[in-house]
């Protein structure tokens, strides 16, 4: 058990909530490294990066290691990240990890990269062929951030500790892992069709999208509420627009049936794969019987994805019959407060989309992220069911 106190001092951010209780759990023994021996072996032996880096990692597990609290703080934080807690529950929002006196943030952000992919290495033990990918990431980004900058680190944390994790992997064309559903929404069924409703309280403009600019606003959403007869909430079209009144789902009628207490395949869509429903089903189910396997204790309710791929104002910059609005039609989608530009990192620059948007923005629109989630019995007949924009 550790006393959280301890190691308050050692971190720029306040622990995340979920973290406090861990102490409770965690062993507080400041004698063990952050990185063990066969950990270091493992990564160097599946990533092929050159030995220095790991010479270069080493030193600095060493002299952690001689900072006894520092250490602990460390070793916690380990704990937390991917040791006591899901691989795919590892985002810290804030800049600065951790801090290692005499070593840049990158080289630090590194050697916990290092510890994540060498629990996943030695204790989660993932098919090989399957984590090729992420262990190649390992070396992608390692060498991407150090050839420029002339010393050892690495980039994009959060998402190489994703990487690192063993729980995303390539099927087909789609990469999966598990997740929550989101906490925004709920859906709802009949047994025959699904419901979205919207949780919180949000303002809306003309086309029901969600905004956080006030003067754009024509109507604001009443926060769910349940009683012992029905859900009263404002429902989401499967195209992203939400009502601009507040309707009863009665429960004799409708039942709940995804929720944030849900598991579900979350998707990550690599670059030039093949985008159509066919793919997408072929994905799903090769997916599907691999994680119900390797992750036998959850039982995954649906697909979904936050992307830009799902935004409900992608009609107006793709043209009718494009791939992407192909897959928006197959999915039900759901509106995201938050805004993007034309700076978008996935989009190419000076391409045709990306003077689209620009020009769609300069119009005085806003440009939203979008979340889809599929429930599982139409997911694994995907393309099936199928809305209009």
């Amino acid at each position: 058990m550790l006393d959280i106190n301890a190691v308050k001092g050692f971190f720029t951010y306040d622990l995340p909530e979920a973290f406090l209780p861990l102490a409770e759990t965690f062993d507080g023994d400041a004698s063990k490294p952050l990185v063990s021996d066969e950990e270091f072996a493992a990564v160097e032996s599946a990533t092929g990066v050159d030995h220095a880096c790991f010479e270069f990692l080493k030193e600095m597990n060493a002299k952690l290691l001689a900072d006894t609290e520092r250490n602990l703080a460390a070793r916690f934080l380990r704990y937390c990240l991917f040791e006591a807690r899901k691989p795919w529950e590892n985002e810290i929002w804030a800049p600065v990890l951790f801090e290692i006196p005499g070593y840049q943030t990158p080289s630090v952000d590194l050697l916990f990269v290092t510890a994540a992919l060498g629990y996943t290495l030695t204790v989660r033990k993932p098919p090989a062929d399957l984590n090729a990918e992420n262990t190649g990431a390992y070396r992608g980004y390692t060498m991407s951030f150090t050839v420029p900058n002339g010393y050892w680190g690495i980039g994009e944390r959060n998402w190489n500790l994703l990487c690192a994790g063993g729980c995303m992997f390539l099927f087909n064309t789609l990469k999966f892992q598990p997740e929550q559903f989101s906490r925004d929404y709920i859906a709802i069924t009949d047994g025959k069709e699904y419901r979205t409703l919207l949780i919180g309280g949000f303002d809306a403009d003309k086309d029901g999208a969600l905004t956080a600019d006030a003067s754009r606003a024509t109507f604001r959403t009443a926060p769910l509420e349940e009683t012992e007869e029905a859900f009263i909430g404002h429902e989401v079209l499967p195209n992203a627009r939400v009502k601009d009144t507040a309707e009863a789902f009665p429960k004799s009628v409708w039942k709940l049936a995804l929720s944030h207490k849900d598991a579900a395949l979350g998707i990550h869509i690599p670059p030039n794969s093949e985008y159509s429903p066919e793919q997408h089903r072929k994905s799903i189910l090769m997916a599907l019987d691999f994680y119900r396997n390797f992750y036998p204790d959850m039982d995954f309710k649906a697909i979904a994805c936050y992307s830009w791929l799902y935004s409900a104002q992608n009609k107006h910059l793709f043209p009718e019959g494009s791939r992407i609005l192909e897959i928006e039609k197959c999915v039900h989608l759901c509106p995201i407060v938050s805004t993007m530009d034309e700076t978008l990192m996935f989009i190419r620059k000076g391409s045709s989309l990306q003077t689209r948007l620009a020009e769609f923005r300069a119009a005085g629109n806003e440009y939203h992220p979008g979340y889809m989630y599929s429930p599982l019995e139409e997911a694994v007949e995907f393309g099936k069911y199928r809305h209009e924009l």
